[in-house]
């Protein structure tokens, strides 16, 4: 949310004699940025006699959260009222005369835009009746050759007459299709000059904008000070703005020889405040100002029955003896689904992390990355294959660091090969995940489906059943032994009637993996060279007069 600051009185000024006004310039002393939106610290030095005093503080840049305003210190000062005031620069005479020869660029430019727009139209216009007068030769071409045929047969028509006609017929061809291409090729020229014009007409509206509307526009804090002796010292004012981001970045380098993994975190800043933090402590903070402050009670869940409606299968269809049957009833299986992840919210847990001294931010949008640590892990390395051909090595390992890793993008190296990137999830201070580190060309998966019997496909087979076997393989031909783990799935039955049985063999390690129902896993050691066959089958029987659909 913007929050743009205008003329306002956040309190009215307190009665009392001003002795004087004293103007302060502040600087960004410290700042902590949160996943959206920043909390900035100015100082300022003071030094005032005894009595009541005006401060001044006119450098705060434009757009801010007026609410958050907070003062600071000032040891021996009373601040009695504060007036926010929007500064606003004016333009003197100069820019006032670029400001109206910009605006006559402006209407300078639309309005050749304008007449290249017209210009390209009556061109369009030019080939649309040059492809009608084609369309119109060829017609009369191929009815007068009929014609001048027959005629030239009975002799009714001479063979120079004929010739004159042909002749006729190409040189208006050829003139309209000159006349489309001549135009085509003006459509082309007026194109590029649009293009030209729209971009000297963006730069003048650019150049404008910046002019009416300086992006140097600034607010001023007025306090209404008292002090009961001479004082002198440092007042902070702070604030919050919407201005800012940060967001973990980092690097994970896996060594599978040493079944290691080295983790490198870093943040990415960026600010569009107008001024750069080039000599502030910058802290980044997971706190989310902007989140809402409470919770929202849910409404109550109001059940009701109603009649059924008429059965929208119900289809008249007639047999021989004129009986209407209703349609079948579609039996549903449900395969196992994973279900989309919610997305990651912070709750009771602020991490702060405090960036190196000298760390400049920039406030022009670009984005500065910060090293902020390295931790090394031990992992425990596997590949494992899904329901495809490919196996991948996946590293599972504990976050034995005092911090939790929060989530953000992060850059995949594997025995200093680069691999992949992707969006991780947080990883808690303790807690144990797995990491996938690219696939294994040496491991080759394959499914083949040995039968499958489904209606009067099968001799033992009916009409609702049916049987699905397949095969799967592992090779291993790389140089080195892994611990290989398997998935794959049998269908789910979510109805009564719809009976699933499946089997394999060797039996599953796993089942249900993850609390995903069908889902099965199979782990077992694999040395270079060998080999491993799994076999599984199911078997689906529904009510007869039903048809079996599959979620997939």
């Amino acid at each position: 949310m913007r929050f743009l600051m205008s003329v306002s009185l956040v309190s009215l000024i307190a009665g009392g004699a001003m002795a004087e006004q004293f103007s302060l310039d502040s600087n960004v002393s410290a700042v902590t940025v949160y996943g959206q939106g920043a909390t900035i610290t100015r100082a300022m030095h003071f030094d005032v006699p005894a009595g009541q005093h005006t401060l001044v503080i006119s450098d705060i840049p434009y757009e801010f959260h007026v609410q958050t305003l907070q003062f600071k210190g000032g040891e021996g000062l009373v601040i009695n009222a504060t007036q926010l005031i929007s500064q606003r620069p004016t333009l003197d005479g100069q820019q006032l005369e670029r400001r109206e020869e910009l605006e006559n660029m402006v209407s300078s430019f639309e309005a050749q835009i304008r007449i290249k727009q017209e210009e390209s139209a009556a061109a369009g216009l030019i080939i649309n009746a040059a492809s009608a007068r084609i369309k119109l030769l060829d017609s009369i071409g191929g009815q007068q050759a009929q014609s001048a045929a027959g005629a030239l047969e009975a002799q009714t028509i001479s063979a120079e007459t004929l010739m004159a006609l042909v002749t006729l017929v190409g040189t208006e061809t050829l003139s309209a299709l000159q006349d489309a291409q001549t135009a085509r090729t003006e459509i082309a020229a007026l194109n590029r000059d649009m293009q030209d014009l729209q971009k000297d007409l963006q730069k003048a509206r650019e150049d404008l904008a910046r002019l009416v509307e300086p992006s140097d526009w600034s607010n001023g804090v007025s306090l209404q000070v008292s002090a009961e002796s001479a004082a002198s010292g440092v007042l902070q004012i702070s604030y919050v703005v919407g201005q800012a981001s940060w967001h973990p970045v980092y690097r994970f380098m896996l060594n599978t020889e040493t079944e290691t993994m080295t983790v490198k975190r870093s943040v990415t800043i960026a600010q569009y405040t107008t001024e750069d933090w080039d000599d502030a402590a910058i802290t980044v903070s997971t706190a989310t100002p902007y989140s809402g402050g409470s919770f929202y009670m849910p409404n109550s869940n109001i059940a009701r029955y109603e009649a059924l409606p008429p059965p929208v299968g119900l289809l008249r269809m007639s047999d021989a003896s004129g009986m209407a049957f209703a349609a079948p009833e579609a039996l549903m299986i449900v395969e196992s689904s994973h279900m989309g992840a919610a997305e990651v919210n912070f709750q009771g847990i602020t991490a702060t992390y405090a960036l190196p001294a000298g760390t400049i931010v920039t406030g022009d949008r670009a984005e500065t990355t910060v090293a902020l640590s390295e931790n090394s892990f031990e992992v425990e390395l596997s590949a494992r294959a899904g329901r495809g051909s490919d196996a991948y090595v996946m590293a599972e390992w504990e976050n034995t660091s005092n911090e939790p890793f929060l989530p953000g993008l992060a850059t995949f190296f594997r025995d200093g090969a680069f691999v992949s990137d992707d969006d991780v999830s947080m990883v808690a201070a303790g807690a144990t995940t797995a990491l996938g580190f690219g696939k294994i060309d040496g491991l080759q998966v394959k499914r083949t489906t040995l039968r499958r019997e489904d209606g009067s496909s099968g001799v033992l087979t009916t009409s609702n059943d049916r049987v699905v076997e397949y095969e799967l393989s592992v090779e291993n031909v790389s140089n080195r032994a892994w611990n290989v783990i398997i998935y794959d799935r049998v269908p789910v039955s979510e109805q009564e009637e719809l009976i699933v049985d499946w089997s394999a063999r060797p039996r599953p390690t796993e089942t249900d993996v993850e609390g995903r129902r069908g889902v099965l896993a199979w782990e077992f050691a694999l040395e270079s060279g060998a080999s491993k066959v799994i076999k599984l089958s199911y078997e689906l029987q529904w009510p007869e007069g039903n048809e079996l659909r599959v979620q997939r």
